[in-house]
């Protein structure tokens, strides 16, 4: 069996990446062999200072909280660049007179993380890391395979099959995709207009409810374990 190296990317910003990318990681680190590490990746962190906490940093805290540290077993993090703007991370790099990323520097770094991975993206599939690259370039050089998440609100479908056409463009494998009630509840014939409008192009992986409390976690960790594990 392969180990799984993941690259969560989403219909837009704000759509519940952070979340997904943590939940899956629990899912990874719960059906791998120990002695497999399991990493959450940014490899492009926007909108934080020196200090605050980044997405990466955020989401393993989210994954180890559940799991049982009797065990021994961790989910490690890791940022790759990291950017004050909160912007597009060419544009973050322009802004800091640096000059921008790119997939190659990016996919090497990535490569180089022993054990399964879970790398998540920067806003949605096509931002940009430079002139002409954009965060899913780095995916597909890297050799990642790709989880879609979908927010759940008017102008999914088309961000959703945008997003799963350009993976396609690029050569990016992709898993399937994962609906998220990001906002608000939404009632499940919606779910199904979506899936439907979906299901030739992406599989759906998951449905994950809206839940102020934090509980969508487990409910969607375990989605992935059936699912996708072992890969």
């Amino acid at each position: 069996m392969s180990v799984p190296r993941i690259y969560i990317t989403g219909t837009d910003t704000d759509v519940g990446k952070t979340r997904v990318t943590a939940a899956l990681a629990l899912a990874l680190r719960r059906s791998l062999l120990l002695s497999t590490p399991v990493t959450i990746v940014k490899a492009v962190q926007t909108g934080c200072g020196p200090l605050d906490l980044g997405d990466a940093t955020k989401a393993a805290a989210l994954a180890n909280a559940e799991l049982d540290s009797a065990s021994g077993a961790q989910i490690f993090s890791r940022e790759l660049r990291r950017f004050r703007k909160a912007s597009d991370g060419y544009s973050a790099a322009l802004a800091e007179g640096r000059a921008g990323l790119t997939s190659t520097e990016l996919a090497t770094r990535l490569q180089s993380i022993e054990g399964a991975i879970v790398v998540e993206g920067s806003g949605g599939a096509a931002v940009l890391i430079n002139e002409h690259e954009t965060i899913s370039d780095v995916a597909a050089r890297a050799e990642l395979s790709a989880l879609v998440v979908v927010g759940l609100r008017l102008g999914c479908i088309n961000h959703a099959l945008l997003t799963a056409r350009y993976l396609a463009d690029l050569g990016v494998a992709t898993l399937g995709a994962v609906l998220v009630e990001r906002w608000e509840r939404t009632e499940p014939a919606y779910h199904e207009d979506v899936a439907r409008a979906l299901r030739d192009i992406l599989r759906i992986i998951s449905v994950i409810p809206y839940d102020p409390a934090g509980h969508e976690l487990t409910h969607a960790a375990k989605a992935f374990e059936g699912e996708l594990c072992p890969l």
